[in-house]
């Protein structure tokens, strides 16, 4: 019924299957599920797509009122409170440098949902877990839950302006005659990025590691040497001038940050409201 609901109010598959969390063949088949339960046609398939019968119309209307009666009743009896926290998973260097910085936005457009970040380095599975939403970062599409892909990610090297006003560097190649600054989570970047830009020394060792994205950023915009930046991480750096890129070339790495709701919590009104405001920001 909510699936029947939800297409004769938007008028499409696609728009109540975006709605509902669910995809289009799914919202198809439990409409035609219910025409069978009903034993009446409830819409006509044609290439303006969905119409509703004169008898789909009537049920939609009657239906319409009843799931608003509903909802409003379950809302007033639980209370909004009742519903708790929206539990997002996210990486720490995810959370601390892009998610933090614009919650603001969010939670001040809504009051009403409490949400709780849970940080860690690895990303972890949903199945077990009470987490409602998660920003996971994967070369493919994760399955099993409702996903969609927030941004891809690109690699490039960053360091602060004063530094970069005292060391010249004309070519990638360059480089190599500098301090790097390397993460312990992804030893093999600077080569990556060198090999992309058509270095020709490639084989390159940070002198300077951290553990955390944070860390690195950090270390390059107080002018520790170059560290190699991964998007969307230095954003907010590079926005405020902490940070400069000496070189144009980004490289694509071929992983994505993934909004990820498992099935379970797709309905959740607080859920719903936080993921679409999670892919305007990417936007």
């Amino acid at each position: 019924m909510r699936a029947f609901e939800a297409a004769a109010r938007k008028g499409a598959l696609q728009d109540a299957a975006d709605e509902l969390l669910i995809s289009p063949s799914a919202v198809s088949h439990q409409i035609k599920s219910l025409e069978l339960f009903l034993g009446v046609k409830l819409f006509t398939r044609g290439p303006e797509g969905l119409t509703l019968t004169p008898e789909g119309a009537a049920y939609a209307g009657r239906l319409s009122a009843a799931l608003d009666s509903i909802d409003a009743a379950t809302q007033t009896a639980l209370g909004a409170a009742a519903e708790g926290p929206v539990r997002v998973q996210a990486l720490a260097s995810f959370a601390q440098l892009w998610l933090i910085p614009r919650l603001g936005d969010f939670l001040a457009s809504n009051p009403d949902v409490p949400v709780e970040v849970r940080t860690d380095t690895e990303d972890h599975p949903l199945d077990g877990s009470d987490t409602d939403l998660a920003i996971l970062y994967a070369e493919a599409t994760p399955e099993g839950a409702v996903c969609d892909r927030l941004m891809g990610e690109e690699i490039f090297p960053v360091a602060a302006p004063a530094w970069l006003a005292d060391n010249a560097l004309a070519t990638p190649d360059d480089l190599s005659a500098h301090c790097l600054i390397g993460c312990g989570l992804a030893p093999g970047e600077w080569s990556d990025w060198l090999a992309g830009a058509g270095a020709a020394h490639r084989a390159v060792r940070p002198q300077l590691m951290f553990d955390a994205r944070s860390q690195v950023l950090e270390a390059a915009a107080e002018g520790l040497g170059l560290a190699m930046n991964r998007s969307p991480f230095g954003a907010g750096m590079l926005r405020t001038g902490r940070l400069a890129a000496p070189f144009a070339y980004r490289h694509r790495t071929g992983f994505a940050f993934w909004v990820v709701v498992p099935e379970r919590a797709a309905t959740r009104p607080g859920v719903k409201r936080l993921r679409a405001w999670l892919l305007s920001q990417a936007g």
